[in-house]
């Protein structure tokens, strides 16, 4: 386990690296690493994302029934319980 004065240790060794460097070669290296990306993305038919987008609805509606049954589920169980409870 460190001690209180090791995080000062690693700001000095840091600062010390970057005085090494001048301001003008810190740009270069900036100006060298980014770049413009150009994305491509896959054509897809009309038909297809129609498809697609059926398939998500579908799955979405499949969710939505399952989560409502749950739902239900614990409400009936919640109950019961509480009947149990004050009932029995």
């Amino acid at each position: 386990m460190g001690y209180a004065g090791q995080p000062m240790k690693v700001v000095k060794a840091n600062r010390a690296l970057l005085r090494k460097r001048s301001f003008k070669d810190i740009k270069k290296l900036y100006a060298a690493s980014t770049s413009t990306t150009e994305l491509s993305f896959n054509e897809i038919s009309i038909e297809e994302l129609a498809h697609i987008k059926d398939q998500i609805r579908a799955k979405a509606k499949k969710e939505a029934k399952q989560e409502i049954a749950i739902y239900c589920i614990c409400i009936i169980l919640t109950l019961g319980f509480f009947y149990w409870l004050f009932y029995l």
